[in-house]
């Protein structure tokens, strides 16, 4: 009873039985206890179980190797690590059991370097892993994106003859997805002749991850080919590759299935949903789904307040962020980058100031980069030059280029020549590659009529190999793309896109 309660994840029914057991002075052998150990392996359940550790050591069942297992088992999946490395390191007769709850229980607690390195420890310990053990370590190879490691397994797997094990499939087609190697990923998937939902989603979600949406695209029409059903995450996923695409159409068509298969606007897939819709530049219909939504996490909060500052609404944008604070949502980096991308777009210097501080002041937020670049485009947009240039040499963060970057575009916006040469100089120091930058700065050297720096600037470009990388553009038009790229002349309606855009230019 107490073993099937702990199954169903019935927890304080397991321990009202196993109470009930001692006050009957039943015989508890090791088998109870691993039985109710295994039921607490819940975070509030964690001081029962440190309750039924001491029993288990009056008891002496710490002889029996089962129970270690089981303590060590609960502990990790109670998130007390230190607890479940005491115990593991107790134990004098580990067997692979042992060594699996260990690895399996740092790499479910994100301690990836700590799981690959017992399990490199556990080999020249001599004990042979189990599957179980393998499948913790590739999932820790996959959460790091340890790719060099991940294939050492996997050659380790083989020796094992564990290759066969559906499984262990899916957690190496999920690794190699994981550590961007889709094609490997792609060999594993196509091996297996009849791939599960899991093993689906996880090709998808690797395709989308390493922005080979158009190949999640095409998997997920194959999957819905052979009659296999999605389930949320796989449709989050998808809808992930649309908003990389903004395929509003495809996106939509994703949206009218969902609803189809019944699948509700919780997390992720109204999530998902509205941030499709927002970086599609659909604002109604991402609002519509967001308003509707039982619960809005960070990252939908996140795509409402990007789809808002990015399409000219920064009022809005900033009311959402208010409102998300009001809510009790968490922001997070992503957050505060686009709140002061809308105070840059408003000229709201004052605000993006208050904003940059509340990271530390309210959250404990340290600023990162992307940051910094955000405050010195609001002081570099409202024309304010030279406080940008002193915040970006009072900054304490490795910034690199891109805030130099950012000060060089505003200067030459605001015709600031003699600022601008300085950014462009200090660019041109730390080894700029951006051919954008050399540009910029042999049009402000022409502006300044310094012939000789105009030299100099394209000599440097040409001897460190800088080459423009052309643009390219496109659009969905009644379910058809068209795809711009400078200087291409294939487009069958060229002639009258150039007359257009000649017209345009007049006007």
């Amino acid at each position: 009873m107490i073993s099937g309660y702990a199954i169903q994840r019935l927890a304080g029914d397991a321990l009202r039985l196993f109470e009930w057991m001692r006050r009957e002075d039943e015989d508890l052998n090791e088998y109870v206890f691993t039985s109710v150990l295994s039921a607490l392996a819940i975070p509030e359940f964690i001081d029962s179980g440190k309750q039924i550790h001491c029993l288990a050591v009056k008891s002496g069942l710490l002889a029996f190797v089962s129970t270690l297992n089981a303590l060590v088992t609960m502990y990790a999946k109670c998130g007390s690590l230190n607890d479940s490395l005491q115990v593991f390191e107790m134990s004098s007769a580990k067997d692979s059991i042992t060594w699996s709850a260990m690895i399996t229980g740092y790499a479910q607690s994100g301690d990836s370097q700590k799981a690959l390195k017992l399990f490199s420890k556990m080999h020249f310990s001599g004990i042979k892993p189990s599957e179980f053990t393998v499948v913790g370590v590739l999932n820790a190879c996959s959460d790091i994106g340890a790719g060099e490691e991940g294939k050492q397994v996997h050659n380790y797997l083989l020796k094992l003859g564990f290759e066969f094990q559906m499984y262990i499939m899916t957690a190496l087609v999920d690794m190699y997805a994981k550590c961007g190697c889709t094609a490997d990923a792609q060999k594993g998937f196509d091996y297996l002749q009849e791939p599960d939902i899991v093993l689906w989603t996880s090709m998808i979600a690797g395709y989308v991850q390493n922005g080979e949406n158009e190949d999640a695209l095409s998997l997920y029409g194959r999957m819905q080919m052979e009659g296999i059903l999605p389930n949320d995450l796989t449709m989050a996923s998808v809808l992930k590759a649309c908003s990389s695409l903004a395929a509003l159409d495809q996106g939509r068509q994703i949206h009218a299935r969902t609803i189809k298969y019944g699948l509700s606007l919780e997390v992720p897939v109204g999530s998902a949903l509205s941030t499709m819709y927002a970086k599609c530049g659909s604002l109604d219909e991402g609002n519509f789904v967001f308003k509707r939504m039982p619960e809005r996490d960070t990252v939908s909060c996140n795509a409402m307040i990007s789809g808002l500052s990015q399409n000219g609404y920064g009022k809005e944008a900033l009311d959402l962020f208010e409102e998300m604070r009001l809510d009790g949502t968490k922001p997070d980096a992503v957050t505060f980058v686009n709140v002061l991308s809308a105070c840059s777009h408003m000229g709201l210097v004052e605000k993006g100031w208050a904003y940059f501080k509340m990271m530390f002041d309210e959250f404990g937020m340290v600023p990162r980069v992307e940051h910094y670049a955000c405050m010195v485009d609001v002081l570099s947009r409202a024309g304010k030059l030279k406080e940008a240039k002193e915040f970006i040499e009072s900054a304490t963060i490795d910034h690199g280029l891109c805030l130099w970057r950012i000060l060089l575009s505003a200067c030459r916006n605001y015709r600031n020549y003699e600022l601008g040469a300085y950014a462009g100089e200090k660019l041109m120091a730390l080894g700029s590659q951006e051919s954008s930058a050399y540009v910029l700065l042999s049009s402000i050297y022409t502006a300044l009529g310094r012939p000789e720096d105009v030299e100099r600037v394209r000599s440097m470009m040409r001897v460190r190999g800088v080459s423009k990388e052309p643009g390219c553009s496109w659009i969905e038009l009644k379910s058809h793309v068209h795809v711009f790229v400078v200087g291409d002349q294939i487009h069958p309606h060229i002639r009258e896109i150039r007359l257009e855009i000649r017209r345009l230019t007049n006007k």
